[in-house]
């Protein structure tokens, strides 16, 4: 019985093992684990940084790697919070494979659902959030968030400066 328990529990998706990631993914996330150590830190779940979505609907995962959910363990603070870091979305390809084809400086991102339908934001400020040069130097910078949208004939993903919502981080 402890047997079957024990083997129904290990095979749970809490329990199993990640798939790998895509080439090109894997690369991104050693480059900035390599920029960690340079910085004298410690590389730690970088893997975390990185979600999973269908973000164009083709039916293949896509992927969002936000380098300031990296934690480096007593590097000089370049990963690991809000103060802005870059975001790069990798557009998954049959067979396993993946193509970065976006990359942007954020504070942030998320990835939100309708039904089925996966939507990656980004966490933005300024003029990307549709603020005035003299309102920012002003006031200081307005936060928003902008969800990228898939470009079929460039094959890559923007940002979709008609929608724009509040933050959802602080």
């Amino acid at each position: 019985m402890k047997k079957t328990v024990l083997a129904a529990l290990l095979l749970t998706p809490a329990f199993a093992a990640a798939a790998p990631l895509p080439e090109a993914v894997a690369h991104e996330l050693e480059t900035l684990a390599y920029v960690c150590r340079l910085s004298g830190g410690r590389p730690y779940g970088f893997r975390h940084a990185v979600e999973q979505a269908d973000l164009n609907g083709d039916g293949i995962d896509d992927y969002v790697v936000d380098d300031g959910e990296l934690q480096c363990y007593g590097g000089s603070g370049i990963f690991g919070s809000r103060q802005g870091g870059g975001v790069s979305v990798f557009v998954g390809r049959a067979g396993g494979g993946a193509e970065k084809s976006f990359f942007h400086g954020a504070f942030g991102s998320r990835i939100d659902y309708t039904g089925r339908h996966a939507t990656a934001y980004l966490g933005v400020a300024g003029a990307l959030c549709g603020q005035r040069r003299e309102d920012e130097e002003r006031y200081g910078y307005e936060k928003c968030s902008r969800p990228l949208k898939w470009n079929a004939q460039a094959r890559r993903f923007e940002i979709d400066t008609t929608v724009k919502r509040p933050v959802w981080y602080r």
